[in-house]
């Protein structure tokens, strides 16, 4: 539908078989993402694909537009052979309570091993690792590993524990 252009130019995202109008972008959004672009740039490899504000396929009913994911595959790898992403990052500044809850589930439920949120407001990054389902249900996921870091703290991607990101490199 988007590329036949249904939509419009109207940001949007499917999750879950639902297509989601995008609110325009914030100021404070925007200078994080771009904060966030220059310290991934300088923490990745040349063997690796970052995309940003760019879509994920997921499924056929999930295509999110994260801010970031990050592919350990050259850039311009065939779509067919794209593994998952190895970091997903959400900036959230109005939309926390859907990156932290529908989103969350569903980058749990594809089997993302590192989701960040970088949480605008409370000035912090959450780490979610260790995707779960106890129960089998598709509302059920989540992640058994969450790190809550500030200002004063680092992280690190899973799969680049030697890549240290100052939690202040990517607020506003």
């Amino acid at each position: 539908m988007s590329e036949a252009g249904i939509l419009g130019s109207r940001r949007t995202e499917l999750i879950a078989g639902r297509i989601i109008k995008l609110a325009p972008q914030l100021h404070l959004h925007m200078w994080a993402i771009s904060k966030i672009t220059r310290v991934l740039m300088q923490a990745i490899t040349a063997q690796d694909w970052l995309i940003v504000e760019g879509t994920f396929y997921i499924d056929d009913d999930s295509a999110p537009e994260p801010d970031f994911h990050l592919f350990d595959v050259p850039e311009g790898t065939p779509k067919d052979r794209l593994p998952l992403p190895m970091l997903v990052i959400e900036v959230s500044h109005t939309t926390y309570r859907r990156d932290s809850g529908s989103n969350l589930r569903m980058y749990a439920r594809a089997g993302i091993a590192d989701y960040w949120i970088v949480n605008l407001p409370e000035r912090r990054v959450e780490v979610y690792r260790d995707p779960v389902n106890a129960t089998g249900k598709r509302s059920d996921w989540k992640f058994a590993s969450i790190e809550r870091r500030t200002l004063g703290e680092n992280v690190s991607m899973l799969k680049r524990p030697g890549v240290i990101i100052p939690v202040s490199a990517m607020l506003p």
